[in-house]
């Protein structure tokens, strides 16, 4: 008798647990930046108030430092559903939708970070999320994130302009409008892994690199040779958040839309931090030596005209439609 009313009172609770505890669904999200980088503090934020908002429904998992994925494979992942939801660089996604190169052509060089949200915010940044939705069968929730814009940086040599590039071998991270772009200011682009850089540097198989002051401090670069930045906002790269299409279905339209508010939530708030990290970097980098050369807007101006007549052959190359370079003219 005791052993029935035991099992009774089980069967009984059981009535009572609340449903979403059996129908919880994970999100699990790659990143490949560190736990403390303003962009995964950004998605962990996302992800903190995800849950709550949801009440459990949803269980975010977010994986830094690319334990799930490296974000020049997470696209593979998304596709096989290993990976639920990830928040690539746009360098990254220009390798299977064309169109987003546009951002690396040279009417953005030398441009600041508003004008950049103005086009990525915008009907530029419209045509860019459909066509990134169809071809990749993800969903994007919202705006951008920043990382903030890209200098040069050189090792043991003053280079105070644009004229000393000649015959210099410069590492990018990747895309190929920044190698056409770094290719039409004289010198030579060379795609080296990250985790190579410090070792070329020390060796001189480059002399210099493309990218953030918040990199060169995360990286502390000034230990392996780099002694002088030419500050000339060569681009500004952004992250774009896209989840698989297959597991938006599978989520019911209430959560679909808490996650585009949530999202939209922490976009601005990230891309003041992002904006923050940089100057500090900056700071740091002037403490531990690095002479920065900052060029002035009206030279900014006479390199992008120069560059701006090589900008159809660029966009050629690079495969951007027309009707996304016109955009841009407009």
């Amino acid at each position: 008798m005791r052993r029935h009313r035991l099992w009774l009172l089980f069967y009984c609770t059981l009535l009572f647990v609340p449903s979403t505890a059996f129908t919880q669904t994970i999100l699990r999200i790659s990143l490949e930046n560190s736990a403390d980088h303003v962009q995964t503090r950004a998605v962990q934020r996302f992800a903190t108030e995800l849950e709550e908002q949801t009440e459990g429904r949803l269980r975010v998992e977010v994986h830094h430092s690319g334990t799930l994925s490296r974000d020049q494979d997470v696209f593979a992942a998304l596709q096989r559903g290993s990976v639920d939801m990830a928040v690539p660089g746009t360098w990254h996604i220009s390798r299977f939708e064309p169109a987003v190169a546009v951002f690396l052509l040279p009417h953005f060089f030398g441009r600041d970070g508003s004008y950049v949200h103005e086009h990525s915010d915008g009907e530029l940044g419209s045509l860019l999320t459909e066509k990134i939705q169809q071809n990749l069968a993800v969903v994007i929730p919202g705006r951008w994130l920043d990382l903030g814009p890209g200098h040069l940086y050189f090792r043991d040599r003053q280079v105070h302009s644009h004229w000393q590039l000649d015959d210099l071998n410069i590492r990018v991270a990747g895309g190929p409008g920044n190698e056409l772009r770094i290719a039409a200011l004289g010198a030579t682009p060379l795609i080296v892994p990250w985790n190579e850089v410090p070792q070329r540097l020390q060796s001189g198989v480059i002399d210099g690199l493309l990218t953030t002051h918040e990199t060169v401090r995360s990286g502390q670069l000034w230990l392996y040779g780099v002694t002088h930045a030419l500050e000339d906002f060569q681009y500004f790269p952004q992250y774009v958040p896209m989840i698989r299409q297959s597991f938006w279905r599978q989520i019911s339209a209430e959560d679909q839309q808490i996650i585009r508010s949530v999202w939209e939530g922490i976009v601005t708030w990230q891309r003041t931090e992002a904006a923050r990290a940089q100057w500090q970097a900056r700071q740091i980098l002037t403490r531990q030596g690095i002479h920065i050369q900052t060029l002035p807007r009206s030279e900014l101006q006479t390199i992008r005209d120069q560059l701006m007549l090589q900008q159809d052959e660029i966009a050629r190359r690079l495969g951007i439609p027309p009707e996304v370079l016109a955009l841009v003219r407009d």
